[in-house]
């Protein structure tokens, strides 16, 4: 168990935590969340003493870790941490990095540290990257080995800092995998990270941090579906919705799908409705904004609702009232209206905009 009790921290006249106090019981799976710059990855430093708090204390089962005479060697033995970047070390080959805790922390012997390395490589389905170097590794590779490294020394709770955050779908969903193997394990950890999906999976309570404290916590259908506070049901829409506003035709429509992409995979959207949400976009654009060489302006939001599984798309845009038997529309609206489980359009004259189709997208 890993108490945190009454911290506060600062950096000069900047303070990021002022009385946060939490709980982490033995085989919990907590998640954290909270807005950018809320002191998410400093709590974990913090929880493994890489960051001194200004104030306050933090327990390791009945021992107190901010203590000055605590042996901090001991601490990072009994709790381990992934990295966001990963942290492996370049010049050592992928077994070396998991063989370099347990041979410089714990005196272990190079060749039962080896054996050792192995069999977590294996674990996380590495075994056969063990020689070689982390630079013609995958990211979803390198997290992985991560974890490995990590797991070598039998941490008694697992810190991770959004470990999938800067990873494509695919490559999230091979970490995702090995952090629902730990679960199953029975390993304590503590995950921060903004994607609901892989809360929803693993995580058996969830912290929301705002204005340095822990502002609710609950389980994850609490928290995401049935939050007590506004300001966590605020937050947690915000994470739900996917905007994008496109100007011209020179608009970055690689850039749009690849968001696309990872909202759905953050919210654990159903494959159907992401095939149908990226068909929808790349016709509206080709039909709004591309027909008309980038004369008309256009605005696309996106709203998961996790219930059943469906996205709401708003669709505002300027230029002509829609009209289906419009040349400009000849190809790109059948396949709109082919997707859509439900559409509707209207005039509006707002912002500039002077059409809006709203569209329902079911699994």
């Amino acid at each position: 168990m890993i108490k945190v009790e009454h911290i506060k921290k600062a950096y000069g006249n900047r303070e990021v935590f002022r009385d946060l106090s939490l709980t982490v019981n033995d085989g919990e799976v907590v998640g954290i969340i909270g807005p950018s710059g809320t002191g998410k990855s400093l709590l974990l430093r913090c929880m493994i003493m890489l960051e001194n708090p200004t104030e306050g204390k933090i327990y390791l089962d009945d021992e107190e870790i901010t203590a000055p005479d605590c042996n901090i060697d001991d601490v990072h033995k009994r709790i381990g941490m992934v990295f966001q970047n990963f942290n492996l070390f370049s010049r050592m080959s992928v077994v070396e990095n998991v063989m370099s805790g347990p041979v410089h922390l714990d005196n272990m012997h190079p060749q039962d540290a080896y054996e050792k390395s192995m069999k977590l490589l294996k674990s996380v389905g590495l075994a056969d990257k063990a020689f070689l170097y982390p630079n013609k590794l995958s990211g979803g590779e390198k997290q992985r080995v991560a974890m490995a490294r990590t797991l070598a020394l039998e941490p008694e709770i697992i810190l991770m800092d959004e470990p999938t955050s800067s990873l494509d779908p695919i490559m999230s969903t091979e970490v995702s995998s090995v952090i629902r193997m730990l679960k199953a394990q029975g390993h304590t950890m503590v995950i921060a990270t903004h994607e609901m999906e892989l809360i929803r999976q693993v995580c058996t309570k969830v912290i929301f941090l705002l204005d340095g404290k822990v502002w609710e916590e609950g389980t994850p259908d609490k928290i995401f579906d049935d939050a007590d506070r506004e300001e966590t049901r605020i937050f947690v829409q915000a994470l739900k919705l996917l905007e994008f506003d496109v100007q011209s035709d020179d608009f970055d429509f690689i850039g749009m799908q690849t968001s696309i992409l990872n909202f759905t995979y953050r919210n654990g959207v159903p494959e159907t409705v992401v095939n149908k949400l990226l068909s929808i976009s790349e016709e509206f654009v080709q039909m709004i904004i591309i027909q008309s060489k980038g004369s008309n302006i256009m605005n696309m939001s996106f709203a998961y609702n996790q219930k059943d599984g469906s996205i709401d798309a708003c669709i505002r845009f300027s230029g002509p009232k829609l009209d289906p038997d419009n040349p400009v529309y000849f190809f790109s609206w059948p396949i709109i209206q082919m997707r859509a489980d439900e559409i509707t359009s209207e005039e509006i004259f707002e912002d500039g905009f002077t059409n809006c189709v709203r569209l329902k997208l079911k699994k």
